[in-house]
This record gives C-alpha cells, sequence and structure tokens, in this order.
C-alpha cells in the first residue's frame, strides 16, 4: 500500500513537471519560428520581432527555458530515486532488528501503563499480575541483552561499560509478595523503591518509607517525613548456562531517617546491623557440622568450587536493555514461583 500511494504521488510529480516541461519547449520553439520569420529584417533593420523582443533577446529567453527544463528534469529523477529507496525500506520485512526493536516499545508501553494504573503492583488484580506476567514473558522472548549477568562480580573480566546491570534502578512493578505486603501496613506506606548496582558487586537495595496520612493528606495538613531502609547485599553471577542468574549474599542492613515532620534529620546517625558475622559465625558451624558444605548456603573460599546455581539468595534476568529491567526472585514456600520486579534506569536515587 505504500509503495503503491508513493508511485502515485511520483506519478503525479512528474506529469505536472512534464507539463512544465513542454510549456518550455514549446514556447522555445515558438521563440524559433519568430526568430526565422525575422531573422532577415532583425539582420538588416535590427528591429524588434513581434512579441517587441529582438533576436538577440529572444534567444536568450530560449536558453533559459531549455535550462529550467533541464533542472526540472534532474529535480525528477532524483526525488523519484529517494521515493523508491524509502519505499523499499519501509516495505522490506525482513528487516527483523528494527521489528523486535518496535516490538519491544510497545511491551514496555504497555508495561508502563500497567503500572501506572495499579500502584506497581500494590494495588493489582490477579487479572492485572496475569497481564503483567505474559508481558514479561513476551519480553523475554526479544531480550537483546545476552549473558546479562556479566560483570556483575566486580572482578574486572568485563568492561566498565560492559555491564548490562549497572546503574542505578527504581521499581515500577511487582508481585514479590514480601514487598507488595509492606503497602498492607496501616502506618506507614512505601514511597519509591530503589537498586542500586552502580559499584558492581555492591548492591543496595533501597526502600523508602512515609506515613500513611501523607500518601493522602495534603503536606499543610501532614508534614514530610521520611525513613531510608537500605540492605546492603553483594552481588556474583550464578554457575548457569545463560548467565542470567545473580546470587546474593546479605551482608547488612542500615535505618536513615532522612526527614521528620518536614525537617532534615539526615545528619543523625543511623541504626546499622552488620550482617557479615553472622556469614562467620554460619561458616565456622558449617565446618564442625557433618554433611554440610560452605556452598549450599551460598558461600564459598578461594580455590574453592563455584557456588550452586541453586543454593538460596538469587534472582534471574528474563530482560534487560538501557532502560529497564526485569527481575525474577526465587521460589520461596510461600510464593511459589517467586516474584517479578521491572524497574527502570534512572539518574539518582536521592530522596
Amino acid at each position: 500500500m505504500k509503495i503503491t500511494m508513493r508511485i502515485l504521488a511520483i506519478s503525479a510529480a512528474a506529469v505536472y513537471n512534464l507539463s512544465i516541461s513542454c510549456y518550455a519547449f514549446s514556447s522555445s520553439s515558438s521563440s524559433t519560428t519568430t526568430i526565422r520569420r525575422s531573422c532577415v529584417t532583425t539582420r538588416r533593420y535590427s528591429t524588434p520581432i513581434e512579441d517587441g523582443s529582438t533576436a538577440e533577446e529572444a534567444e536568450a529567453m530560449r536558453l533559459d527555458r531549455l535550462r529550467a527544463a533541464d533542472e526540472v528534469a534532474n529535480q525528477l529523477n532524483k526525488n523519484i530515486e529517494e521515493c523508491v529507496m524509502d519505499c523499499v525500506g519501509d516495505d522490506d520485512n525482513t528487516n527483523y532488528p528494527n521489528e523486535k526493536e518496535q516490538e519491544r516499545t510497545d511491551l514496555k508501553k504497555q508495561l508502563y501503563k500497567l503500572s501506572a494504573s495499579y500502584d506497581r503492583g500494590f494495588g493489582a488484580t490477579p487479572t492485572a499480575r496475569d497481564e503483567a506476567e505474559d508481558i514479561i514473558t513476551q519480553l523475554a522472548a526479544v531480550n537483546p541483552t545476552h549473558n546479562p549477568a556479566r560483570g556483575i562480580d566486580g572482578d574486572g573480566t568485563a568492561g566498565e561499560d560492559d555491564i548490562p546491570l549497572k546503574g542505578i534502578w527504581r521499581m515500577i512493578w511487582t508481585s514479590a509478595y514480601d514487598v507488595v505486603s509492606l503497602g498492607a501496613s496501616p502506618i506507614s506506606t512505601t514511597s519509591a523503591i530503589y537498586q542500586d548496582i552502580s559499584k558492581p558487586p555492591v548492591a543496595i537495595n533501597i526502600i523508602d518509607f512515609i506515613p500513611k496520612s501523607q500518601s493522602i493528606l495534603p503536606s499543610s495538613l501532614s508534614p514530610p517525613s521520611l525513613l531510608r531502609a537500605e540492605v546492603a547485599t553483594r552481588a556474583s553471577s550464578r554457575n548457569v548456562s545463560t548467565n542470567d542468574r545473580v546470587g546474593l549474599i546479605f551482608e547488612g542492613l542500615k535505618l536513615q531517617p532522612i526527614e521528620l515532620l518536614g525537617q532534615k534529620v539526615d545528619n543523625l546517625p543511623p541504626l546499622s546491623i552488620d550482617f557479615t558475622w553472622q556469614r562467620t559465625l554460619v561458616e565456622k558451624l558449617i565446618e564442625l557440622v557433618p554433611g554440610l558444605d560452605k556452598s549450599s548456603f551460598g558461600f564459598s573460599d578461594e580455590g574453592s568450587e563455584e557456588v550452586s546455581p541453586d543454593a538460596p539468595g538469587y534472582f534471574d534476568i528474563p530482560y534487560v536493555d538501557n532502560e529497564l529491567l526485569v527481575i525474577r526472585q526465587q521460589s520461596t514456600p510461600v510464593q511459589g514461583t517467586g516474584g517479578v520486579f521491572a524497574l527502570i534506569k534512572v539518574d539518582s536515587c536521592e530522596p
């Protein structure tokens, strides 16, 4: 259809420009006839010909019209060539990368609209969750990033710009029970949720909490308050063939008040809990219990075998590009198949 419409447009332009060319040539022929009839008179007396011009002026007009006709023809040929190239580019169905990119864009738009309609999944219905799951499944089929977990170990095997997960990501959708349940509190509710992987292998999960009243009432009736929770983890790629699984080891928790009733309080010392001492204790206990090994708990020493891909504490990456990250956390007894997170890349996680 596109080619047909453009051919019609080209034909119309050709007819129009051809009429101009014919007019130029007919005018030139008329002038030539006049010149021939008047050449004797012009040579003898140098008097004007019938249209009031001398033979020299008429000849100049004829040449000008011929040049104008040539320019019109050249421009027409150029336009036809450009239109043909455009037609081929628009209607070539073998251009698969562009088709996949268009499919990705459409699917991401659907996911963005869904997340906005159901408050990032906190107010999602079962139908909405199924729809989001279907979109994510389709996105996984057109994932442009191979080996998405590469470079997450921070060991320098991947270049600084070749780490797909590197960056600051803000959550726009989740079906994870442990996060969705946070919205059930009658006292507080969740504000922004981030995953900061700007310095691999460190991955910091950030959740901002605000009073429930603050999400309902105007600021004049509920002065802003904000408490930030940061869970520090250490990420590592798991030994799977697709290199799309990331293991996590929890290292610490920090609770930092940012604002209280409209006053900045981020200079107050945070409440911090260090989990590394628990890891050290567990590692020592594992050595004392026959039949247990560190890899079963996600621990490993230098020179030891790699951590089991199914060891506790991991997520898979169905999709990631330069603006959207989708992760699926491991299965749990409560959630069964585990929840999904969709996050968009942002420049900062400043509250």
